[in-house]
């Protein structure tokens, strides 16, 4: 540490995503060329509950979610968390995965979606489902009952085909420019 009478002593904390309300992946590039898409992909959240980014592999559609989840992290005081579904082959671990994610534990003789629901119920959050393709019905059944049962919550899902429930937004990704 450089000490010198005329050096500033006392510097403000750093700007960070807190890691208490989110589970984010860090991202290790910076976040550009995607302005415009960012800026219009955040209109759309805050104008519905359930927002689905659309376009082919490639198109940079996770990304886009992270970061727009980043962005908006402050709206949501529970936080916002992210799950991620490409690994997953079978249906059924969907909600198993979003329990897990948000810490939720299963319960003797209580069904896993009806705690699920409790636990979401009083919550002010962001969930972002990625890569849901493959498990499009899944996840437009459990999307559809989140929203129904947790009048806080907002969904982003990113997929190459919209999940098709009532009250979702839809905004489809462009392919990357070239400069």
């Amino acid at each position: 540490q450089v000490n010198a009478a005329d050096l500033q002593k006392d510097f403000p904390p750093l700007n960070s995503i807190s890691t208490a309300t989110n589970n984010l992946p860090a991202q290790l590039t910076s976040f550009i060329g995607r302005e415009r898409e960012l800026k219009e992909a955040k209109e759309k959240l805050l104008s519905a509950r359930l927002l689905t980014l659309i376009g082919p592999g490639g198109t940079g559609k996770t990304r886009l979610s992270i970061q727009l989840g980043a962005q908006v992290l402050s709206y949501f005081s529970d936080g916002v968390w992210f799950i991620e579904l490409a690994p997953l082959a079978d249906p059924a671990l969907v909600l198993q995965t979003i329990a897990s994610v948000l810490g939720v534990r299963a319960q003797l003789g209580m069904p896993l979606k009806n705690i699920v629901f409790d636990f979401l119920r009083g919550k002010n959050l962001l969930l972002i489902f990625d890569n849901c393709e493959h498990l499009v019905d899944a996840c437009a059944q459990l999307a559809d009952e989140f929203l129904h049962n947790s009048p806080n919550l907002k969904i982003i899902a990113s997929s190459r085909e919209a999940l098709g429930i009532g009250g979702g937004t839809v905004y489809r990704v462009p392919s990357l420019g070239l400069p």
